[in-house]
């Protein structure tokens, strides 16, 4: 890959990984579980981690040493999606 588009892709992980960073300290925080928004949320936070493994996939595959450095992150989200 062009160092460009490693660029992006490391944004867009980092970008992915601080907003799944926040979905999960504002469902921890919410207090009516029940409300529809709370159900919103845990759906897009679902969507990001797949999204998020999505990307470390194309990472892996493309440029293995950048993807070292997110490997512990890829196996816990994947354990996340998986559940």
């Amino acid at each position: 890959m062009k160092s460009e588009s490693i660029k992006i892709l490391i944004g867009e992980i980092d970008y992915k990984l601080g907003r799944i960073d926040y979905f999960k300290v504002n469902l921890e925080e919410w207090e009516n579980k029940k409300d529809e928004g709370y159900k919103k949320s845990q759906r897009r936070l679902a969507k990001l981690i797949d999204e998020t493994v999505n990307l470390l996939l194309i990472m892996k595959l493309e440029e293995l040493d950048e993807f070292n450095k997110y490997q512990e992150i890829f196996k816990k989200l994947e354990i996340s999606s998986s559940s």
